[in-house]
């Protein structure tokens, strides 16, 4: 477990910083114009050991000031990660107060826990 947190910290930080994806070793987002997209984090890999009992079985990724939800992972039977389409995810977001405004937040479904928050630069937005 503390590979994957040790990875959560430098991904936030890679990502909190400006450096770019390939800098930073792996595809945090892709900009498109003078949005972003296309987060990926390490919520939806899997262990070399195959053993995805303690991670995540669906997360969703919603914009902090409305929730709504712009992107989605599920585990397969397999334990391998697939994205799914937000529409459907069968989750209602109760946005925080307390998030960050400006932010990507990373919400484990079954606990409502906060896995992650990633922030947006300023000028840009997240893709539709």
């Amino acid at each position: 477990m503390t590979a994957v947190v040790g990875a959560m910290v430098l991904t936030s930080c890679a990502t909190q910083a400006n450096v770019s994806p390939e800098a930073a070793g792996e595809n945090i987002s892709t900009p498109m114009g003078n949005c972003l997209g296309g987060f990926e984090t390490i919520w939806n890999l899997t262990p070399v050991d195959g053993n995805v009992s303690e991670l995540p079985q669906e997360i969703v990724t919603v914009v902090s000031e409305t929730g709504r939800i712009f992107d989605a992972m599920r585990r397969t039977s397999d334990g391998t990660a697939e994205a799914v389409a937000p529409e459907d995810i069968n989750y209602k977001v109760n946005v925080d107060p307390s998030w960050p405004k400006n932010n990507a937040i990373v919400i484990d479904t079954a606990t409502d826990k906060v896995l992650d928050t990633i922030n947006i630069p300023d000028g840009r937005t997240i893709c539709d």
